[in-house]
């Protein structure tokens, strides 16, 4: 659960710098591989820990995809629109999936069932 709230504060900072790209104190692009990184060990933390494991294999393949192309944009040009939807979709979607993760603890009787 803890790595699921922190996962989601990762995704609301990448949010914030992809919307407010000139207010974080370092460059946008480092910022973002580093809470990629950050967010595929969280994913894989809260995996382990938590209670249904999808929405952190969202969370997950999100890193994945955000790192990937934080790393395509270090190689080769990457036009600034895709950066801005790429960087803005990867922290709602980590943001929504793990405060969901960390919020839903389904029923006993439904574990045991399902």
């Amino acid at each position: 659960m803890i790595a699921d709230l922190i996962n989601t504060l990762v995704g609301l900072w990448l949010t914030y710098a992809a919307i407010f790209p000139h207010a974080i104190g370092i460059s946008r692009d480092r910022g973002a591989l580093f809470a990629a990184i950050g967010m595929i060990g969280l994913a894989l933390w809260a995996r382990w820990s938590g209670a249904t494991p999808w929405q952190n294999t969202i969370a997950l393949t999100n890193g994945v995809l955000l790192a990937t192309l934080m790393i395509a944009h270090q190689v080769v040009h990457v036009s600034d629109v895709l950066m801005f939807w790429g960087i803005l979709w990867a922290g709602l979607v980590c943001a929504i999936v793990s405060l969901w993760a960390a919020l839903y603890r389904p029923l006993q009787d439904a574990r045991l069932t399902g």
